[in-house]
Parts: structure tokens; C-alpha cells; sequence
């Protein structure tokens, strides 16, 4: 092992952090290359009713039940709309990330998380705590980025809850925007 100064940049392979209820830390081996270390976007698998939303600026919080600790703020949370649509419509930055007790979410958040009380109850039924990512600054992409697309050329699969976007998938998403 050859130490190097942790300035400079390294390429590394990531983690998918699977949302099993059952495994805290079950993580599944799909490998994205060029991982940037001084850049930690995200890539979110989210429902089309809520992913329009967040891209047309309704919608400023994103609720998960994990999410990484201490999120940089100003990094940028790209979201894959899942089936039907299957493609990635935009992208956001995000502000700040909290850890609440769910209840407390529910209080100070249901009013812009348009989710329904019993869908709230079902997502985080065994939780006692959860985040809220709140959102600025959305950006809807001219044309969106297809599933077929992103597998072609980047061997993505999408996440069951997040992954970590590199160059190669910033690159393709915002050359979608010319």
C-alpha cells in the first residue's frame, strides 16, 4: 500500500447502500468508476410523483430512512424517477441534511413533503428516526436520461436508495442540458 497526500484526487470503487429494513449495513457490490472523493453527489431513486415535484420546485425535501452522515452541503442529489419513467428528469442541490425522530418530520415537514399521513406511517414503520434532505435550486434536464442510456454507457443499475455519482454520470446528465 503506497500512502499518498490526501489532497490528491483518487478514483475508487463505491457502494450501493441497499434500504433493507432487515440490514442496517447490507450493501450491494454494483460498481461505479471514478468515484471523486472532493465531490459527493448522489444519485436517488425516487417515485415519479414525487421526483416531478422536486424538479418543478414543489417539492423542497426528499424524506429517506438513511442517508450518509454529514453530507457537504452544496452537493447535488440527481433524480432517477423509477418505473414508469425510468430516467433520470433533474437534478438539485442540496442545503442541509437532518436526522429527526419521525414524528418530528412529520411536524415540521409534512406540509412540503406531499406524502400522505398512512404513506409517511408505511415508509417509516419501524423507525425512530429518519432524514430530511432539503432541496434548493432545482434543475428539470431538457431531455430526460433513460435507464437504457445510463446502463449503455455507464453500467448503471439504479439504486434501491443511493448511490454516489462520478464524473462519467455528471458528464452524461449535464450534457443532456445542451
Amino acid at each position: 500500500m503506497v500512502a499518498t497526500p490526501i489532497l490528491e484526487r483518487q478514483q475508487f470503487t463505491f457502494w450501493f447502500v441497499r434500504d433493507n429494513a432487515d440490514h442496517e449495513t447490507n450493501c450491494d457490490r454494483q460498481r461505479m468508476s471514478n468515484l471523486d472523493l472532493f465531490r459527493h453527489d448522489f444519485v436517488l431513486s425516487i417515485k415519479p410523483e414525487y421526483a416531478i415535484k422536486i424538479v418543478s420546485g414543489q417539492k423542497k425535501v426528499e424524506l429517506r430512512r438513511r442517508f450518509p452522515y454529514g453530507t457537504v452541503t452544496g452537493a447535488v442529489m440527481y433524480i432517477y424517477a423509477s418505473a414508469p419513467i425510468q430516467a433520470v428528469i433533474g437534478y438539485a442541490t442540496i442545503s442541509t441534511v437532518e436526522e429527526l425522530p419521525v414524528e418530528r418530520i412529520w411536524a415540521n415537514y409534512s406540509d412540503v413533503a406531499f406524502i400522505a399521513r398512512n404513506d409517511f406511517d408505511a415508509y417509516y414503520a419501524e423507525r425512530t428516526s429518519g432524514f430530511v434532505i432539503k432541496l434548493q435550486d432545482p434543475v428539470a434536464v431538457p431531455e430526460p436520461v433513460p435507464l437504457s442510456l445510463l446502463k449503455d454507457r455507464l453500467g448503471f443499475t439504479p439504486p434501491q436508495s443511493f448511490a454516489y455519482a462520478d464524473d462519467a454520470f455528471r458528464q452524461l446528465i449535464r450534457g443532456s442540458e445542451r
